[in-house]
């Protein structure tokens, strides 16, 4: 094969694994039938539609979303404007678990000259018994403007994907073991250094009043100055069957000059040779 011909097998290899599938395609769909449904009906019973039984949400432990969501008045989308967008994201191979990210914005209208509140979501999705989508976590950041993305919808770059076949069990227990594993190292080496590990070009690090950092470099760099004496517990995490897509999620704690303690969320996917790599990360201060 000539160098040339390599090239071009090469690039067809990374287009086909960048492409958005069916299931995919299925997924961004279900958030934005999801997204219209809270301009209609607003945000708490648009959530209650979406959200599956079990979704959780933090405080900083995990409760029921469901539950929270009831407690709380419905308010017209004319007083809480919500609207967001699907921009990229991924589903496992077997086709039961996603996640997706994107831009949002919130008016409050009830305030005289109300002005659009920047958000980037997080959400990871499940697909149920019936074959619909539903939401299991949804978890934002407030960036201090409106974050950008590339046009359109776009599945998250990720090169070669993990293709194992091993055992559902077996995935999650080796995801928690990497979710501990990076918790251990942020503690012996430094959140930058630990980040720096288990993260990839693209990997997205979202919290309020930043732009969120992308790629491992800009991940180290801003662990390095605002997150250096950080620790984290590692709640729970659990992967798809197909052992290439996964969530964890526990507490974490900032010393020093602006002391943080809350819930983090991370989304984790496998490499080809089966090492897990946070692809996003996100925190939720209390």
């Amino acid at each position: 094969m000539t160098a040339l011909a390599m090239c071009i097998f090469a690039l067809g290899l990374v287009g086909a694994q960048d492409q958005i599938s069916t299931g995919l395609q299925a997924l961004a769909d279900a958030e934005r039938a999801f997204a219209q449904a809270a301009t209609q009906k607003g945000i708490r019973d648009s959530f209650l539609e979406y959200f599956a039984d079990d979704a959780i949400a933090f405080n900083p432990a995990p409760i029921s979303a469901k539950e929270r969501l009831r407690s709380r008045p419905a308010r017209p989308f004319s007083d809480y404007e919500l609207r967001w967008e699907p921009r990229t994201g991924d589903i496992a191979a077997s086709g039961e678990l996603g996640w997706l990210t994107g831009p949002s914005t919130f008016i409050d209208h009830t305030k005289p000259n109300a002005t659009p509140q920047h958000g980037n979501y997080l959400s990871v999705w499940r697909r149920q018994a019936d074959g619909t989508w539903r939401v299991f976590i949804d978890i934002g950041s407030e960036p201090p403007q409106a974050v950008p993305f590339e046009p359109g919808f776009t599945r998250f770059p990720f090169g070669a994907r993990y293709a194992g076949g091993e055992p559902k069990t077996a995935s999650a227990a080796v995801l928690l073991a990497a979710d501990k594993a990076l918790n251990a190292q942020i503690v012996a080496a430094g959140s930058a250094a630990a980040y720096g590990e288990v993260t990839t070009g693209a990997s997205r690090l979202h919290r309020s009043g930043f732009m969120p950092p992308i790629g491992a470099a800009a991940i180290r760099s801003w662990m390095k100055e605002h997150a250096p004496a950080m620790t984290a517990l590692t709640g729970t995490a659990d992967a798809a069957r197909s052992g290439d897509l996964g969530y964890s999620y526990g507490a974490y704690d900032v010393k020093g000059g602006q002391p943080q303690h809350g819930a983090y969320v991370r989304v984790w996917q496998r490499d080809a040779v089966g090492k897990w790599l946070v692809v996003a990360d996100v925190v939720q201060k209390f």
